[in-house]
């Protein structure tokens, strides 16, 4: 049953809908799924993504986001072998970005889908993820887990970048110091995927795509990411307008987590797996090397992102601070 027609003819007469005039394959940033447009007559196209392997029904969780006015295309209707979802018109942000036409309004616009997406609220101390079929949650303690993942970075640090490893003592030092605000923070919906072309922007509006691996856990973290993958795009990280559409950042858990997270992945083994691939395009191959390059170099400069880490857990609750730092704080992301 996962022949593409197939799965198509099922979905469509199970949403209801006429059968297709034309369907376009879409190729290009990404994609890990077959993804086309579908293009029914009389009405709006329709969006069909393709598994490659049986998954569970996503109507539960689709459900979930749909009744939290999570910004997310609308499932109309699933199998196990895909889902036909609303089609959402825009650009992919990252493609923006590449093209240099990432707005002040378009950043906006993905700031307030984050915020809506934060919105959806959970008591502090847990996390879990937001299955197909079901919401797991467990009790955590942050600080125990990123003191874990900076242990487990120390083997890989060695490999990629040895001069890091000096620093390890005092971030620990830093989480500890930031216990107080890591298990005082409330827990949220997380996109959990975070990529820049995970988003789709148009007019002022955003949506974010792909909902196969949402969490639960703190809205800090999945904000250091998008900071992190932001700067891998443009050099700088998320801009001033994006926080103009989300809202203040929590501080010190997000400088925190950003430093943390970089850490963890140049530590990890998807540089190996990048290297080794041979389906890999030459493309991706490079860029993927240039990503490894600016984070080994944004960790070069962990003395002044650690200075500034310690401005913020010193100016905690200080509305002046409260996104991050003033200008000249935020540079060399």
């Amino acid at each position: 049953m996962s022949d593409s027609r197939a799965v198509l003819a099922e979905l469509l007469e199970q949403a209801g809908l006429p059968e297709p005039a034309t369907v376009e394959v879409l190729t290009g940033r990404g994609f890990t799924d077959e993804v086309s447009v579908v293009g029914l007559p009389g009405t709006k196209p329709v969006v069909l993504r393709r598994w490659a392997e049986a998954r569970e029904l996503e109507f539960s969780r689709a459900c979930f986001l749909a009744d939290h006015a999570v910004p997310a295309p609308r499932l109309l209707a699933a199998s196990r072998w895909g889902t036909l979802v609303e089609f959402v018109g825009g650009r992919l942000l990252g493609d923006l970005i590449e093209d240099a036409q990432d707005s002040a309004t378009a950043w906006r616009a993905v700031g307030a889908a984050y915020r809506r997406v934060h919105d959806v609220g959970f008591p502090s101390g847990l996390a879990g993820r937001l299955g197909p079929d079901a919401l797991v949650l467990r009790p955590v303690d942050p600080v125990a887990g990123l003191h874990e993942l900076l242990e487990n970075a120390t083997a890989g640090l060695h490999r990629r970048l040895p001069e890091a490893l000096v620093h390890l003592d005092a971030l620990h030092g830093f989480v500890d110091r930031c216990a107080p605000s890591l298990r005082a923070a409330a827990t949220a919906l997380l996109h959990g995927d975070v990529n820049m072309w995970n988003v789709l922007v148009d007019t002022g509006r955003a949506v974010l795509i792909d909902w196969d691996l949402p969490e639960v856990g703190d809205p800090a973290m999945e904000i250091a990411l998008l900071d992190k993958h932001a700067h891998l795009f443009n050099g700088t990280g998320l801009p001033d307008a994006f926080f103009e559409g989300y809202g203040p950042s929590a501080e010190p858990n997000t400088a925190l987590h950003r430093i943390v997270q970089t850490i963890q992945w140049v530590a990890s083994d998807d540089w190996d797996g990048f290297a080794s691939e041979a389906a890999l395009p030459t493309a991706l191959r490079t860029r993927a090397q240039g990503w490894l390059d600016m984070l080994q170099q944004y960790l070069r400069a962990l003395p002044e992102h650690l200075d500034r880490l310690s401005g913020l857990i010193e100016a905690e609750g200080s509305p002046g601070l409260l996104r991050g730092g003033p200008p000249e704080a935020r540079q060399g992301r």
